[in-house]
């Protein structure tokens, strides 16, 4: 994303500069003259307040390097003449590379600038941004830029001033300057674009006014946009800690991590402080990241599954900076223009789509996305133009307010960048709220499993009961129930209620509160009943609001001192006993048929004998590739007690409730008790 090189400034110091230009330029316009030549109105405001000259020329000029061209003796008579402030090509030059040289002299006397009796006399000299230069005054080095040296480098060269007192005595001052820009780089422009000579306290207000208004135009609202981004960073790393479950966020602290890394990038090359050659490696790398980390962005927030062709494209971006290094810097250009409409297309296809299936956030989120991508693309799209067939004032599409110069992109980066905020908080908020919503139905339901799960079973002297219960989403749909009746039996329940959470820890404790209200101790008879509450027909024990749209597996059995066990099946897994499983007759879930009838089987269980109660969470656990616990490993371990058996499938691959009891049949009576006759209607 373009944000320094777009750039807007808002600063005491320019508003002051600005106020006193206008205020000047309405008072005190006063004409310059060039030395040595005809003279040209320079900035009559400039020169109003300070009586600057600007040596526009003519200068001679020379492509090439040669140190005796600094020499002031040097005859530069055959050298052809440019007027600073116009193309090279305007004035019948071609483009060239490496090395120009400019020359002029000056006769001291020309120079009646200020109090130039009373203070000395300086230049201030502004080459193109590209350009590398050194000030030679009569064959002397005054001043240079930051990337000329003996191993020159290329760095954005803002306004620089050169002390004429280096000149010496004498009327005649030659300035020679020495130009450089990288191979490969065209210059048709000229790399020098003016110089002014004024007294050291004019040219120093001059340059801290030139430096201003470059902050003004190309700095400082790369600075305002990098550092919005890196705050909305921080947000989005703050809200994914306090919602780990939410990767959306984490991204988007990556996301807008990489833009202000981007802008740090180019604030750093357009304030000379990285040279050009190491930007021209970091910011692809940069722009790039920025476009890959987006992309997941949007896939998590939308919740987009089909990731292949997002996939693809990141991948497609993240090598693209691979052909820059590779030194095919036009088929680079070509590439970065489709990589750019392509990220476009596909982040608004996205949000589209997620906005079409319900999303809301998406589709707040698009239009001004759209809007940015667009003026970014737009942006991208004309500066390749301007540099290679356009004309330069087709690609800068810039805006003013006083001072204050910003583009299109800024603009827009900062309605997105709104967006972006409001949408993000809007999204916290409103999961924040179904999270508390959620964590008090959870709450809700942790009530009712108390009663569904009963923390303590009656043991006696007959019988020795264990239990486990492993729930996989803190409530489930798992219930059981132990009573003991009052000839010494135990009457024991057990199922499973479809779906999970609240509404299946409400249907259990349905039955539950049905079946502890059962005057029928009969296994058969309790499940006929229970049936008729879930489908809410039996009036004595629910009424018809209480009926629930759901079914439920469900085993009943009783178990008598002298080890008589009368049992019903309603579709649950059948008990195990001694690590073999009992065969029962198969019956239908309750609430699927009503005046479903149960059979009831009897068996004559023996002292030391184990039963085994169980959900099919067991069963149905699942290991990472896929794999069942199964049966024939529930076989394996149904003798094993209650807690062992739940964390053996637990730890195998939980992924429903899992619910574990064990009857241990210490003792037998020799009587056998009196049976109560069963009635199924």
């Amino acid at each position: 994303m373009k944000i320094v090189g777009r750039a807007i400034r808002f600063n005491s110091r320019s508003i002051v500069c600005w106020f006193l230009v206008f205020f000047a330029a309405g008072i005190v316009p006063t004409p310059l003259a060039s030395a040595g030549q005809q003279g040209r109105p320079a900035d009559s405001v400039a020169a109003g307040m300070h009586g600057i000259l600007e040596l526009d020329g003519p200068w001679r000029f020379q492509m090439g390097d040669d140190p005796r061209w600094a020499d002031p003796a040097f005859d530069d008579s055959s050298w052809p003449t440019v007027i600073l402030g116009r193309t090279l090509a305007e004035q019948g030059f071609e483009s060239y590379a490496g090395y120009g040289w400019y020359r002029i002299r000056v006769q001291r006397q020309q120079l009646h600038v200020g109090n130039a009796a009373a203070s000395p006399l300086h230049l201030m000299v502004t080459g193109h941004t590209i350009g590398q230069l050194a000030v030679y005054i009569n064959g002397t080095e005054a001043a240079h830029t930051k990337g000329m040296t003996e191993r020159p480098a290329m760095y954005k060269s803002p306004p620089f001033t050169a002390d004429l007192a280096r000149a010496g005595p004498g009327d005649m001052i030659v300035i020679a300057i020495r130009t450089w820009a990288a191979p490969g780089i065209p210059i048709t422009h000229g790399l020098l674009e003016k110089v002014e000579v004024g007294t050291a306290d004019d040219i120093s207000d001059r340059l801290a006014f030139a430096i201003a208004r470059n902050w003004d135009q190309h700095v400082i609202a790369g600075m305002v946009v990098s550092f919005l981004f890196l705050g909305v960073a921080a947000l989005g790393a703050i809200l994914y800690m306090a919602q780990r479950h939410h990767s959306e966020y984490l991204w988007l602290a990556l996301m807008c991590l990489s833009v202000a890394i981007t802008g740090a990038a180019e604030l750093a090359d357009g304030l000379a402080l990285m040279s050009s050659s190491v930007y021209d490696v970091i910011g692809p790398w940069t722009g790039r990241i920025f476009m890959a980390v987006t992309l997941e962005f949007v896939v998590r927030f939308t919740s987009t599954e089909k990731r292949q062709l997002v996939r693809i494209v990141q991948v497609s971006v993240l090598l693209l900076p691979v052909v820059m290094l590779l030194g095919l810097r036009t088929v680079y250009e070509f590439l970065s223009i489709g990589a750019e409409v392509v990220f476009c297309a596909l982040v608004c296809v996205l949000l589209f789509r997620s906005w079409r299936r319900g999303f809301r956030e998406a589709g707040i989120m698009l239009v001004p996305f759209l809007l940015a991508a667009t003026a970014d693309s737009v942006d991208t799209v004309l500066e390749y133009l301007a540099r290679h067939w356009l004309s330069q004032q087709y690609y800068s599409h810039r805006f003013h307010l006083g001072p204050i110069e910003f583009s299109t992109s800024v603009l827009t980066y900062a309605v997105f960048l709104s967006s972006l905020m409001a949408v993000i908080l809007y999204r916290f908020v409103r999961v924040s709220q179904e999270e508390q919503r959620s964590n008090a139905e959870i709450s809700a339901a942790r009530s009712v499993q108390a009663l569904l799960i009963p923390t303590e079973l009656p043991s006696n002297h007959y019988f020795m009961l264990e239990s486990a219960y492993v729930p996989v989403n803190g409530v489930g749909g798992d219930f059981f129930q132990v009573l003991p009746v009052e000839d010494g039996s135990m009457l024991l329940v057990v199922g499973d209620v479809s779906g999970k959470g609240l509404q299946a820890a409400m249907n259990a404790s349905t039955l539950v509160g049905a079946f502890r209200n059962e005057l029928s101790h009969d296994p058969a008879t309790i499940l006929f009943h229970l049936n008729r509450v879930m489908l809410g027909t039996d009036t004595g024990s629910a009424s018809s609001k209480d009926s629930v749209a759901s079914f439920a597996t469900c085993l009943c059995a009783r178990i008598y001192r002298d080890g008589t066990m009368e049992i019903a099946n309603a579709g649950h897994l059948s008990p195990y006993r001694d690590g073999r499983e009992m065969e029962l007759a198969p019956g239908l879930p309750l609430g699927v048929i009503p005046g479903m009838t149960y059979e009831q089987a009897t068996f004559q269980l023996n002292q030391g004998d184990r039963l085994i109660f169980l959900s099919d969470g067991v069963v149905e656990a699942t290991n990472s590739q896929g794999e069942l616990f199964g049966f024939e490993r529930t076989q394996q371990v149904s003798n094993e007690p209650a807690r062992y058996i739940a964390q053996t499938a637990k730890r195998f691959g939980q992924n429903d409730d899992i619910t574990v009891i064990s009857i241990y049949l210490a003792s037998r009576d020799p009587r056998p008790a009196p049976r109560q006759l069963a009635h199924a209607n």
